[in-house]
């Protein structure tokens, strides 16, 4: 598994005129740091959500602060479609080193402001 394409996946489906959903941890795991990143999550609680044993848990858990934080995701560009991947994931399964390195990822980056779209 190439990393970057994962990136470059979520990338695309966050910029796509039609969304298309997340279709694996590694894509959800990814999503979730960038998501930990636009909502200010600080870094120990993001450690404790990369590193759950249990996927499940997790997502449930990303879910739950990503709807309670829902309108903090429009500052940023594409944010309106991360958080509906977010939230929309159904994915189900495992998540294993590459997924955790893929939420760190996410979370070590940030994403542009909504305003400085280039039309």
């Amino acid at each position: 598994m190439i990393r970057e394409l994962v990136q470059d996946a979520l990338r695309i489906k966050m910029a796509a005129e039609k969304e298309s959903p997340l279709i694996s941890a590694y894509e959800f795991c990814y999503a979730a740091g960038l998501g930990c990143r636009v909502m200010g999550v600080p870094q120990e609680k993001a450690q404790t959500l990369r590193d759950m044993d249990s996927f499940e848990e997790m997502k449930k858990q990303m879910q739950e602060m990503t709807r309670e934080n829902r309108e903090i995701f429009g500052g940023v560009l594409h944010g309106e479609r991360l958080c509906s991947l977010l939230l929309g994931c159904r994915f189900h399964g495992q998540a294993d080193a590459d997924a955790r390195a893929l939420f760190q990822t996410g979370y070590e980056q940030s994403l542009p402001k909504a305003e400085d779209e280039i039309s």
